[in-house]
Order: C-alpha cells, then sequence, then structure tokens
C-alpha cells in the first residue's frame, strides 16, 4: 500500500459522480465494517458554504482558524432514506450543504489545485485503524492511490437524474427535474475532470454499474472483491 496510508491501514475507495449511489454504499459499508467513513464531498459543500457567506475568492481561501477546527468537526449519519445527515455540533447543516447551488460551487471548488492541496493532508488523516471507507471522486487516483480496494460506481445519466431528483425533494428542497437535468449535466461536465474515467487493471480496481442495482446487490459485489485482495472481511 502507499506510504500515505499510515500504518497500513485498510482503505476502500468508492469514487464516481453523483447519483451512483456511492454515499450511500459507503456509508453502509463502514457502519457494518466497523471501519471510518470519509465523503470528502461534504468538506467541500462546507467549504463552499463558508466562502458564500464570507465573499471568498478561491485565491484567499485558506483553510486555518475556524474553518479548519470546523472541518474536523463535521460528523455524517444516513437516514432511512440513505441520504447523508451532516452535523456541526448541535447544528444541522444538511439541508444547507444540499442546494443545487453549494453543489455548484462545492464542484468549482473542487476544481482549485489549491483547495485540493491543503484538503489532501485533512483526508488522509483519516485513514485510521481499523480501516476507512473513502467516497468521492478521485479517492482512488489522488488522495488514496494505495488503496486496498478501488471502487468507482457508474449509472446511466437519466437514473442519476432521478435520484437527485428524489434526494433533493426529501431534504425540502423544491426542485423541477428538468432543472436538475441541466444542472447536473454542467456539474458532470467539471467533476469528470476529479471522477475519472476509471479503466481497471488489476483486481484491485473494480467498475460497477449501479443503474438496475440494488445497495444490497452493490455492496455483495464490493464485499466479494474486497475478499479477493485481503484477508476474510466480517460484515
Amino acid at each position: 500500500m502507499g506510504n500515505e496510508i499510515r500504518g497500513h491501514v485498510p482503505v476502500l475507495t468508492i469514487d464516481g459522480l453523483s447519483g451512483t449511489g456511492k454515499t450511500t454504499v459507503a456509508a453502509q459499508m463502514a457502519q457494518e465494517l466497523g471501519w471510518h467513513v470519509l465523503f470528502s464531498g461534504v468538506l467541500y459543500r462546507y467549504l463552499a458554504y463558508v466562502r458564500s457567506g464570507r465573499m471568498i475568492t478561491d485565491d484567499d481561501f485558506l483553510l486555518e482558524g475556524d474553518v479548519l477546527s470546523d472541518l474536523s468537526k463535521l460528523s455524517c449519519r444516513v437516514s432511512q432514506y440513505g441520504d447523508l445527515i451532516v452535523l456541526l455540533g448541535n447544528d444541522n447543516f444538511t439541508k444547507l450543504l444540499h442546494t443545487e447551488e453549494i453543489a455548484k460551487q462545492a464542484s468549482e471548488l473542487a476544481g482549485c489545485q489549491k483547495i485540493r492541496k491543503q484538503l489532501l493532508t485533512i483526508q488522509r488523516m483519516m485513514a485510521r485503524s481499523p480501516g476507512l471507507v473513502a467516497e468521492g471522486r478521485d479517492m482512488g487516483r489522488v488522495v488514496f492511490p494505495g488503496a486496498t480496494l478501488k471502487v468507482y460506481l457508474t449509472a446511466d445519466e437519466e437514473v442519476r437524474v432521478q435520484r437527485r431528483f428524489n434526494q433533493l425533494n426529501r431534504t425540502g428542497n423544491d426542485v423541477k427535474i428538468a432543472q436538475i437535468a441541466d444542472l447536473q449535466m454542467q456539474r458532470d461536465a467539471r467533476d469528470l475532470k476529479q471522477a475519472y474515467k476509471f479503466q481497471p487493471k488489476h483486481a484491485r480496481e473494480i467498475v460497477i454499474d449501479t443503474s438496475e442495482m440494488s445497495i444490497t446487490e452493490v455492496k455483495a459485489t464490493i464485499y466479494e472483491s474486497l475478499q479477493q485482495v485481503e484477508a476474510p472481511v466480517n460484515h
């Protein structure tokens, strides 16, 4: 495993564009394995939220002071519907961080190399025993290139749009599906710079099309691959 993973802690990366199911899969697998979990998108969304309130430019956006402290205090859990709930202390940031405007800004921030470099250390520090499930756009390629298993989830565009539409409506956002489709197309164009076209080269890298699969089926596929690359995993 790469030197970026301290003490050879097992790391499972789950990458892909929005609407592929990676957040739910990551959350459930982390819970079942008893591992830590990293939702990298939440970090960028929180930074986008902070920037929008302070009118900070990308060039001036340094992760220090209260911003750095807040990033380390963010906690996440998953609702019964599979949606990510984000908390900072006693404050629920879920609705604030899951608007399409924040998603757009977070995607833009993710394209800023200065910010990405600052977040790299924070993300790698999440690799702690007994293991880490890291979810995002470039967890396997950039953040944890020496991961135990790299998973890339994909799904048909129409399926991803419908999933995103359902999620936003559950979290109280009044949106039209045509609007979601347009915004997702724009975000995909930016995110593809991070959510690279994945071409498996060995057993430690797999692609799963989740278009017609349940979360249980997706997890079963990942568990099977995980057991092939390391000691048997209990789940």
